[in-house]
């Protein structure tokens, strides 16, 4: 067992402050413990270090940034979930800084410390021809519940952590129907659906829904409640058999999250103001909302062209005038 400050620190951290103080969701801690766990795992392994031999005041920025270069090169991580665990680090050292004064000097050090850029990647989603014929094959295999998922995915634009904790008492189905949605930081959101949906919903529950008795709205084959992994599964298996049966679509790498990109797209591309569309997904700044300011390649295409002026060249040179100048050009830009 670590017994001594910088397991103290790091105990109180997860328990009483996260949980207790900032009310932060179980998911938010699970992802701040496994940094720590990645970095006991960096001290013993490069450092030689036992979790129960570190000292709080031995580790430096030096160290900090050699353990986020580690996570890249030895365990592979995207820049993205390098940057995510200096944020979970860093939160720790502002509280670290606000109970122990000793150590301000040094955990401002480590404060500054600056999140690796990103390279600029577009987002993947699915053409609004993509989600028709996504539709259609699940209503013409009779997938039901399959298809009541991918619904409820796409029009509520949800994280996949707030898709799976749906509970019956989230749903709204009556005129102004709705769903709540409980998101990062256990803040909560209401969004609107179709009456498409609720019909959708309402058929589900009378016709294919189980409840195994905590009324989560989906359930697995498994009885139980889906996690992440089985979600992923599912759309990838469901996206492989769509590239099978219609080739000239689907040309992207897919993931769950790409069906609330799609969401998000949409609304875009058909005009709705990013303003609302960051209140749709629940972004608490406009700047992770303007990833998806990029309209539609088809469209632009199409727009550039309706609006640019053709441009009539008219032939001055005789063909004599036309052969002197071939030749010029020929002998200057040799």
């Amino acid at each position: 067992m670590m017994n001594n400050r910088f397991s103290k620190l790091v105990q109180e951290y997860l328990t009483s402050y996260i949980i207790g103080e900032c009310n932060y969701s179980m998911n938010t801690k699970s992802s701040y413990s496994t940094t720590f766990y990645l970095f006991l795992e960096f001290m013993k392994e490069v450092k030689n270090i036992k979790p129960n031999k570190i000292e709080i005041e031995t580790i430096t920025k030096e160290v900090i940034v050699q353990f986020l270069d580690w996570l890249e090169t030895n365990r592979s991580v995207s820049i993205s979930t390098r940057n995510q665990r200096l944020a979970c680090i860093k939160s720790f050292y502002k509280y670290v800084q606000t109970n122990e004064p000793d150590l301000f000097e040094s955990c401002s050090t480590i404060l500054s410390i600056k999140n690796k850029k990103v390279p600029n990647k577009m987002i993947t989603y699915f053409t609004e021809n993509e989600i028709k014929i996504m539709i259609n094959y699940l209503n013409e295999i009779k997938d039901l519940k399959k298809l009541t998922i991918i619904c409820v995915l796409y029009e509520t634009g949800a994280r996949v952590s707030e898709f799976i904790n749906i509970k019956l008492n989230d749903l709204n189905l009556s005129e102004n129907a709705s769903i709540t949605l409980y998101g990062k930081g256990n803040k909560t959101r209401i969004v609107p659906i179709s009456q498409e949906l609720v019909r959708l919903i309402n058929k589900y529950i009378k016709e294919a829904y189980n409840n195994y008795g905590d009324d989560y709205l989906f359930y697995s084959n498994y009885k139980k409640v889906y996690n992440r992994k089985s979600i992923n599964y599912l759309i990838n298996q469901l996206i492989n058999v769509l590239k099978l049966n219609f080739p000239s679509y689907f040309k992207g790498s897919y993931h769950p999250h790409s069906l609330r990109h799609t969401k998000a797209t949409h609304l875009y591309n058909n005009g709705t103001p990013l303003l609302y569309i960051k209140e749709f997904l629940g972004h608490s700044t406009i700047t992770s909302t303007e990833i998806y300011a990029t309209p539609d390649t088809k469209k632009q295409r199409e727009e550039i062209l309706k609006n640019s002026k053709t441009i009539d060249s008219k032939n001055k040179y005789s063909s004599n005038k036309i052969e002197d100048l071939n030749n010029w050009l020929k002998n200057n830009m040799k």
